[in-house]
């Protein structure tokens, strides 16, 4: 009998221990999946609402996981081979290509998915119903006060627009009663040229005023206000403030003299204007000081983007960094530094970026959905675009281009401050270097940035190695050990 009570405590334990595993397990893949999902996804998706695509809520129990993976992965490819529900969601959104995602592992998808199942199993904010009252009956009373309230809102609404409409004829019946008392004593009864005069320089006042105030309160805010991140960052940012603070005084001088002469010299029966056609002198100051000021803010301008935009140092790593509505992707080039061939017809098709796998120079590339960096190492971030105009804007490092498709732009720069580095300065345990769209580029256009993170040159080396290449989905260090060993192994079979 103490053996039997024994074996079944042993089960009893042995069962609560994988139980407990279990739920960890799932815990941390929905974790693993958070992040993924925030990286890939949030661009297009949400849980409880469409936003590009459709909702994602309970996508788990409406389909398969290998049917999922297979979508997640390549859907052009499974709507090719006719599979019923694929085309029928294909067209259900108006026939938009969705980004493949061939890079990401299938644990990495499952996670997403785990993550996805947690949220659409999140329980919902209940609704309070008194006691003696059933579901029903409160929500019958919730339904009627719903619609009084409504009609109540939409009666006050038409109530002030008459009442707005009948104040606004009453004003003009006064006004006009007023002129035609000020007609018949021969003056106006209101001075609208002294009201008008006073009112530009309450306005003008007021603007200044308003003006300083946003550069003073909210300046601090600005990304300018942070240290550059980049080695040509500081001269940007230089030129920047100078060009600023000329312009600055020049803004509240020539504003505050325009409302202040329309005040001053407003209209007085007393006075006369000067009839002042030209004045020669006058004319080749105000003329010649802007010109030498722009000229120099101009040439200086030219000298600092020929310097960022110049020649490219040739050791700089390759990276494309290539955009769609409405996420990012980087592609590094391999230990040859030379991206491989696309083709804009096989996106989607053969993966998500169109790069030709038959290209040997292609093979050794690298997809990512972030963007990371050493310091102090020189990058040419080349630009490719899907579909429409974005703009690849990188703010800490002073970066901005274009991306435009079929027409290949690209930016140079070198990095100068880790991420550890700047959560330092920052005082920011939480901050992330990021590439922003600064194009109007769509419907989800707020929602398109990619994570950009700056390493120690060491860090990065250790982070390029454990990235799967385009062809051959072993990492540089799996394929180095896989070296050695068939090495190894060869000398001892000889």
């Amino acid at each position: 009998m103490k053996i039997v009570t024994s074996v079944l405590k042993s089960l009893v334990l042995v069962s609560a221990l994988f139980s407990f595993s279990l739920t960890a397990a799932f815990a941390q893949s929905a974790e693993e999946g958070e992040k993924l999902y925030n990286a890939n996804c949030t661009s297009c998706h949400a849980i409880n609402e469409k936003v590009v695509g459709p909702a994602l809520k309970n996508v788990h129990t409406k389909r398969k996981e290998a049917w999922l993976l297979k979508w997640i992965k390549n859907s052009q490819a499974l709507i090719k081979s006719g599979d019923a529900d694929a085309v029928a969601i294909y067209k259900e959104n108006n026939e938009s290509v969705m980004t493949s995602f061939e890079n990401l592992s299938d644990n990495q998808i499952k996670s997403i998915i785990a993550f996805i199942k947690k949220e659409s199993e999140a329980p919902l904010q209940a609704t309070v119903v008194p006691t003696g009252t059933s579901s029903s009956n409160a929500t019958t009373t919730d339904t009627i006060t719903s619609e009084v309230s409504g009609t109540l809102k939409t009666s006050i609404n038409w109530l002030v627009i008459i009442i707005m409409l009948l104040l606004i004829m009453v004003i003009v019946l006064v006004l006009d009663i007023l002129a035609k008392v000020g007609e018949i004593q021969g003056k106006p009864v209101i001075n609208w040229n002294g009201i008008n005069a006073k009112l530009m320089l309450a306005f003008g006042s007021i603007g200044i005023i308003a003006s300083a105030w946003e550069i003073w309160e909210h300046g601090k805010l600005t990304v300018f206000n942070q240290t550059p991140a980049s080695t040509h960052g500081a001269e940007y940012d230089n030129m920047f403030m100078i060009t600023l603070i000329i312009t600055g005084i020049v803004f509240f001088i020539t504003q505050g003299l325009l409302f202040w002469y329309a005040y001053k010299y407003k209209h007085s029966s007393k006075r006369r204007a000067l009839f002042y056609p030209d004045n020669h002198k006058i004319e080749l100051i105000w003329t010649v000081i802007p010109a030498i000021v722009l000229t120099i803010l101009v040439v200086r301008g030219l000298k600092t983007w020929t310097e960022m935009t110049g020649e490219n140092d040739p050791k700089s790593r390759i990276v494309e960094v290539y955009g769609y509505q409405f996420a990012w992707n980087a592609r590094y080039a391999g230990e040859d530094n030379i991206l491989g061939k696309h083709d804009f017809r096989q996106i989607g098709v053969i993966n998500a970026l169109g790069v030709d796998t038959n290209d040997i120079k292609a093979q050794d590339d690298i997809i990512t959905n972030e963007l990371h960096l050493g310091v102090g190492e020189p990058v040419l971030l080349k630009f490719r675009a899907k579909d429409v105009i974005h703009s690849a804007y990188l703010p800490h490092f002073r970066v901005q281009m274009n991306v435009v498709p079929g027409l290949p732009t690209q930016f140079g720069f070198t990095p100068s401050l880790t991420t550890a580095e700047m959560r330092q300065k920052l005082n920011n345990p939480k901050f992330d270097y990021v590439i922003l769209c600064n194009k109007i580029c769509g419907g989800a256009h707020y929602r398109m940035k990619m994570k950009v993170v700056v390493h120690t040159k060491e860090e990065f080396k250790q982070w390029l190695a454990q990235q799967p290449r385009l062809v051959n989905k072993s990492t540089p260090n799996e394929l180095a050990t896989a070296q050695v060993e068939t090495s190894t192994k060869t000398k001892l079979d000889n």
